[in-house]
């Protein structure tokens, strides 16, 4: 593991690996989240980086109880991930999005401890303080700031409002109540503005924190504005930060993370796309290494003999006929050599080969179910000398160290988004067949010229994005870009029509690449409120896997009908 070796580093790296399990004794002592009612030192102001660092470590703590519930809630009320029977009548409530008042996971209490410990350490921290010029803790309240709106949303998502306060509060259960419940156009007007300020706080960073880099412990202020921006319409001001975001910390896509045949016939694979899920983390939850502390159980409940969470077929059957597009690029190919099926990015599979991406054929046992998530497994550790007696099939005690919130695949699709709905379909498009470079960006053949001539900043690249793929050939094959003729978009009536075209690839594209992460409800939330009919859009997407569609179709159409109570 390495530690920067002086003083403050190495106090900051004990601190974390005690604080990172949520069932740390001094974490529980400063912040008891099973209580509603707290204890705050009216005098306890944060004036030096060791308390900053113990409220924020404290907050992330939090964070891990959340965790769970992110991906569950963001998943089972979408079109890609389905239960068997061994499910929970709770997790089956979700599912079906008829929710009692008694579902397990309907509980608020626990996101608005994050928030009120929030409120403490804002209201509390000195961000006057300096160092040669350097306001030392305004990372820290800006990272607190970022935390504490990404929260916010989360409730809006799951409960369709949230109780809006930012000043700490003694009991939530008796005190929430008093403050206005917005609903998520209402919450966004309010995060915006009180975030807007931070964007060009450098990013917290504690260095490499039990194999991790700790930035990835926050989240960027740019994302989380973008996705605000995106949410309310206003398409150039998202397009503008996520631009940004990926220049200032220079976010590529690159061919490390590409999964493909290596020949024609499909007899072996080169599966880099597998790497994804961790190796491009922007933000995530983490969880310790040890065992003995809080972990999910996401592991346990979908790579298991009797699994509870499995993909849903349809995605599977989607994934499995989209076009691929073979070209034999090591041979120096510059033609489709090969036009094949299947997208890569869920399972490569042909007559010879069975290798699982996000999902696969379960490997072990007898149950029936034909594909089991797999994704997972690829942020997990073991302990050789502990076994998990609801999972006995995988041999040994297997647990998650992190869920991923943002990776980089995240911020290019949804900067494909606001482009395409800022009237730039041809460009958008550009990123999921050709990959956003500058080269790409001044090819007329590729891009309408109409669409860039005015040469707005957000659509300039530096040398930094040369290498840049498209994100369709980390599944599709590395001759999606040199196809003319299949995925393309189409001669159609308006530009309106194309934007909607482009759309509905992007949300492809995102199924493919960052399924069962916890936000398909938030991008069929997002991109059906782009649309004049919304919520229609959710509505034909998540229906469809209920035994009556028609019925199911109607129901949805109420958009309470999606929110716990």
């Amino acid at each position: 593991m390495k530690i920067r070796t002086n003083n403050i580093r190495a106090f900051i790296y004990i601190f974390l690996v005690s604080l990172l399990a949520i069932s740390s004794t001094s974490c529980e002592d400063m912040l008891d989240t099973e209580s509603t009612d707290y204890a705050f030192d009216r005098e306890g102001n944060l004036k030096n980086p060791n308390d900053s660092l113990y409220s924020v470590m404290g907050i992330l703590s939090q964070l891990q109880k959340i965790g769970e519930r992110y991906v569950l809630l963001g998943e089972l009320r979408g079109d890609l991930m389905a239960l068997t029977d061994k499910a929970s009548v709770s997790l089956k409530e979700i599912s079906q999005l008829q929710f009692t008042a008694d579902n397990e996971y309907a509980d608020k209490v626990d996101y608005y401890s994050i928030i009120n410990n929030c409120n403490y350490a804002i209201a509390r921290m000195d961000t006057t303080l300096t160092n040669y010029q350097d306001k030392i803790m305004l990372p820290e309240f800006a990272a607190i700031k970022t935390i504490r709106a990404w929260t916010y949303l989360q409730i809006a998502q799951i409960f369709g409002t949230a109780y809006y306060y930012t000043e700490p509060i003694l009991n939530l259960e008796t005190s929430m109540q008093q403050y206005p419940a917005l609903n998520m156009e209402q919450l966004i007007d309010k995060l915006i503005p009180d975030l807007l300020p931070y964007i060009d706080v450098r990013p917290l960073d504690y260095g490499s924190i039990d194999g991790w880099n700790s930035r990835c412990f926050f989240i960027p202020v740019r994302m989380l504005l973008g996705d605000m921006y995106l949410y309310q319409n206003n398409y150039t001001q998202a397009a503008v930060m996520y631009h940004d975001l990926m220049e200032k910390q220079y976010y590529t896509l690159n061919k490390i993370y590409c999964t493909f045949w290596d020949d024609r016939n499909r007899s072996s694979a080169t599966t880099g796309h597998t790497s994804t899920y961790i190796g491009e983390i922007m933000s995530m939850i983490a969880y310790s290494t040890d065992a003995r502390d809080y972990h999910t159980s996401l592991f346990r409940l979908s790579y298991n003999a009797r699994p509870v969470l499995v993909p849903e077929e349809s995605f599977v059957e989607k994934m499995n006929a989209s076009m691929y597009f073979f070209s034999d690029i090591n041979k120096g190919s510059t033609k489709i050599d090969a036009y094949l099926s299947g997208d890569l990015r869920g399972v490569a599979k042909s007559p010879s080969v069975s290798s699982p991406g996000s999902f696969g054929p379960l490997a072990f046992g007898t149950t029936g179910v034909k594909n089991i998530i797999v994704k997972y497994s690829r942020a997990i550790t073991s302990s050789e000398s502990g076994w998990d007696p609801e999972n006995e099939e995988v041999g040994m005690l297997y647990y998650p160290i992190a869920i991923p919130i943002y990776r980089i695949p995240h911020l290019y699709l949804r900067y494909a988004e606001a482009v395409n709905r800022a009237g730039k379909p041809s460009l958008a498009f550009a990123v999921l067949k050709h990959g956003l470079r500058q080269e790409v960006v001044d090819s007329a053949t590729i891009v309408n010229p109409a669409e860039v001539a005015a040469k707005e900043t957000y659509i300039q690249f530096n040398s930094t994005f040369d290498s840049n793929i498209p994100t369709a050939m980390r599944g599709r094959g590395q001759g999606v870009n040199l196809d003319k003729t299949e995925y393309v978009i189409p001669a159609l009536p308006t530009r309106e029509d194309s934007i909607l075209f482009v759309e509905d690839c992007i949300l492809d594209e995102l199924a493919a690449e960052t399924s069962f992460e916890g936000n398909r409800f938030f991008d069929l939330l997002r991109i059906s409120h782009h649309r004049s009919n919304h919520p229609e859009l959710m509505a034909d997407k998540v229906s469809v896997r209920f035994p009556d569609p028609a019925a199911a179709k109607a129901r949805l159409m109420t958009i309470d009908n999606w929110y716990m109570k």
